[in-house]
């Protein structure tokens, strides 16, 4: 099975460890982290670190990828991106270690132009057979219409083994608006009662809404919730996985750990049990610590006999 991740709009995100800084003021920051940024890009590094290859591509800057290349290198990762003129987009995390406070910055993507919009589909036009695994996620560059994943959707569904997105905003509206929608969705609570225009507090309410896209074609509907664990709906089943309590350094990149244990078990025909566990233990895993990569999977299979499984009454 090939996977491929299509990340449109990376970044190099900058985290920034200031206690106690103050806006407005001279502050002084203790520690800086650098990591390559980007859904389908935390989603390959996660495959890669859990032994199940994955290749990279989307739309990258030519002049400032050394940060990339070198994380790619470093989990034997393909890379398949597209470069164009100019810099890759930074983020910045101002985290205070003191109140646990994080603010974001997140700077705008690169305008990508015609031919390399073209290239991107021709890469994938070429690769994308029914054995493979699809995968895009995040925001939409400059120069990229907002219903560029309702366009793939419907370009690739049938094409491929499974269609796996997970993006926001206006790009998640435009695909949830299309007559043919992903196999895989990963919304996370805020996403879904944005969609559905009210809050879901109940389960069922919930569950429902999951059923409702189900009913149109999603084969699996992951609704991620934080400490609440997370929703694993398909046609027949319902399941909630509770995660275990841990230390929470960072919660950059769970969402998207929790979309590489998806596609993992996705990829070695798992049931569903067993992909929801995984899925939230890569999720537990990522966040007690900076960076995206995976802990030994001794590790994570401890966090795997941690996390609690229910279903709807």
């Amino acid at each position: 099975m090939k996977i491929i991740t299509v990340t449109p709009n990376p970044a190099i995100d900058l985290t920034i460890h200031a206690t106690d800084w103050q806006r407005g003021l001279v502050n002084r920051g203790q520690s800086v982290d650098k990591t390559a940024g980007g859904k389908g890009i935390t989603v390959a590094i996660n495959l890669n670190d859990a032994g199940v290859d994955a290749i990279v591509t989307g739309w990258m800057g030519a002049h400032n990828d050394s940060t990339f290349v070198e994380e790619f290198e470093e989990h034997h990762v393909v890379d398949e991106f597209i470069r164009i003129p100019g810099d890759t987009r930074r983020c910045f995390k101002i985290i205070d270690d003191n109140t646990g406070e994080t603010t974001d910055i997140n700077m705008p993507g690169l305008e990508i132009p015609a031919d390399a919009r073209q290239a991107l589909i021709d890469y994938l036009d070429r690769e994308v057979t029914n054995e493979t695994i699809l995968v895009l996620g995040g925001s939409l560059p400059k120069g990229v219409e907002k219903d560029f994943y309702a366009g793939i959707t419907k370009r690739y569904r049938d094409k491929c083994r499974y269609l796996v997105i997970d993006t926001s905003d206006e790009a998640l509206k435009k695909l949830m608006e299309c007559d043919v929608l992903p196999h895989i969705i990963k919304p996370n609570i805020h996403e879904l009662e944005d969609l559905c225009g009210r809050e879901l507090e109940e389960d069922a309410d919930i569950v429902k809404q999951a059923r409702e896209f189900v009913a149109r074609g999603v084969e699996l509907c992951v609704v991620s919730m934080g400490s609440r664990g997370a929703w694993f709906v398909t046609e027949y089943d319902a399941i909630h996985a509770s995660p275990p309590r841990v230390k929470v350094m960072s919660t950059v990149g769970a969402g998207d750990a929790m979309v590489a244990g998806v596609v993992r078990g996705m990829s070695l025909g798992e049931d569903l049990v067993t992909i929801a566990k995984t899925a939230t233990a890569y999720s537990a895993a990522n966040i007690q610590h900076m960076g995206t990569a995976l802990p030994p999977q001794d590790k994570i299979e401890k966090l795997m006999s941690r996390v609690v499984i229910s279903q709807l009454p």
